[in-house]
């Protein structure tokens, strides 16, 4: 209930007819200059993710919200295509501004991926899954595609990331019916220290990202800023992000994501035009460009 009160009573009273920005999804029923910025529906497109009477409450509160207010920011023409259709959002109040790519994420020579491998105790070549392991992304088929890219590369997988609790709706034990050989291939790190995101980011030959849902998929977009070759799933805001700068796969599909890797890890010549894709594609996405039109959407607001 204090969530529920400080999103409808104290926080539209400390504003006081100012302008206000709701940074995730949720803003009052009653703030009519207030900027909301909805990074995604999850809760509302997958039922998994809001179960139990109080959440299902709750998000009916938040879609009423959603659809009272006046000027939201969307991460995605994915994103805004949702509130339409889950929310009930016109299009025309919503306003698409992307995320942007953090300077730390930058390709590193091959001196630098060999000193961060071996301080972080990495193998000498790798393809790194870096997310959380829950229901959505999906790691089970890059898990089930991985002996086929063992068999034809040797090509070892990192698994990093958060575990969700265990007992949770969301959380998938994706080991448990592995088979014993597999620890030749698999190397499971637990959650990593954003300080030390960028160079596991550059240590890796491939960053393999099969979620089926995203607002925006920033891991991805770090990745190509490092200078790495992207497989992702071809799904929701993903192709947005990742354009013709990566591999886009179907989420089911764990031969054609075998094969991908396969492609990437034994051709030198495919993996460097990818890298150089993937640093055009990045560029595309400063902070500064976030800043500047989020600004002009303020400034619409405030007049």
């Amino acid at each position: 209930m204090g969530k529920v009160a400080w999103e409808q009573a104290v926080w539209p009273r400390r504003i006081r007819g100012a302008l206000g920005h709701v940074p995730y999804l949720a803003p009052p029923l009653i703030a009519p200059r207030a900027v909301v910025t909805v990074h995604d529906l999850i809760p509302l497109a997958l039922p998994a993710y809001a179960s139990g009477r109080g959440q299902v409450l709750y998000f009916w509160l938040v879609k009423a919200a959603l659809q009272r207010a006046r000027t939201l920011i969307a991460d995605s023409e994915w994103t805004r295509h949702d509130l339409a259709r889950l929310a009930g959002v016109p299009s025309d109040r919503v306003r698409v501004i992307p995320l942007g790519v953090d300077d730390r994420f930058r390709p590193g020579d091959a001196a630098a991926r060999a000193a961060a491998g071996q301080r972080l105790g990495l193998p000498d070549r790798f393809a790194l899954f870096l997310s959380t392991r829950d229901l959505r992304k999906n790691l089970g088929v890059v898990l089930e595609a991985w002996p086929a890219v063992w068999r034809a590369c040797r090509l070892p997988l990192v698994v990093a990331g958060r575990a969700p609790r265990p007992g949770s709706r969301v959380y998938v034990d994706w080991f448990r019916d592995l088979d014993p050989s597999s620890d030749s291939w698999l190397r499971i790190v637990g959650p990593v220290d954003e300080r030390d995101k960028p160079d596991l980011y550059r240590a890796a030959d491939v960053f393999v990202f099969p979620s089926r849902y995203e607002g925006f998929g920033l891991d991805p977009l770090e990745a190509l800023a490092s200078g790495v070759p992207v497989v992702a799933a071809n799904a929701t805001s993903l192709p947005e992000v990742v354009g013709d700068a990566g591999r886009l796969l179907s989420p089911v599909d764990s031969a054609a994501w075998a094969e991908a890797v396969t492609a990437i890890a034994t051709n030198p010549g495919l993996a460097s035009d990818l890298r150089e894709r993937g640093l055009a594609r990045a560029a595309l996405f400063p902070w500064s460009h976030t800043a500047e039109l989020t600004r002009a959407v303020y400034r619409q607001v405030a007049a």
